[in-house]
């Protein structure tokens, strides 16, 4: 099993600038992030998908229409290549169909078919039931100033860029 990540008690003599307790703090949650993946992924195996294309399907599941790859990119915060990546599988498992764009030749859209619809109607509910089994580690009001961590922490990140 994977521990928590801790940092040398050297680290801050090695490289003065530095903040162990920062770094802990950074590694610590890309390593949250990838066991959360990890599970999700782990529930969407029986379906043939990935974290990320269960991602996909759901937001165009969410949507009233069919979408362009830049906005789903947008969305998940990936590379429109690797959209299309995740648009090729899903077409292949016949989960979406891609469209023209009804006013630029260039582009096509993404729409969800029934069979789409129905594995996300099958796979949301276990993923969100298990969300809330992981985070009942936290009560609400943790929860709560875990997402106001997290969002300040987005913010200052953003400011950054």
């Amino acid at each position: 099993m994977q521990r928590p990540i801790q940092i040398a008690s050297d680290f801050e003599a090695r490289y003065p600038a530095a903040s162990a307790r920062a770094t802990e703090c950074a590694m610590n949650l890309v390593l949250t992030s990838e066991l959360l993946v990890k599970r999700i992924g782990a529930l969407l195996q029986p379906l043939r998908l990935s974290s990320a294309s269960g991602l996909v399907l759901s937001i165009l599941a969410d949507s009233e229409s069919p979408l362009p790859p830049n906005e789903i990119a947008e969305r998940l915060i990936v590379s429109r290549a690797t959209v299309t990546g995740l648009l090729d599988s899903l077409e292949r498992q016949n989960y979406i169909r891609r469209l023209p764009h009804p006013s630029d030749r260039r582009m096509i859209l993404a729409k969800i078919t029934d069979s789409g619809r129905q594995a996300a109607q099958a796979f949301r509910p276990l993923v969100h039931a298990r969300e809330n089994e992981w985070f009942s580690v936290l009560d609400e009001a943790e929860q709560e100033q875990f997402l106001a961590a997290l969002h300040r922490l987005q913010e200052s990140l953003r400011e950054l860029s």
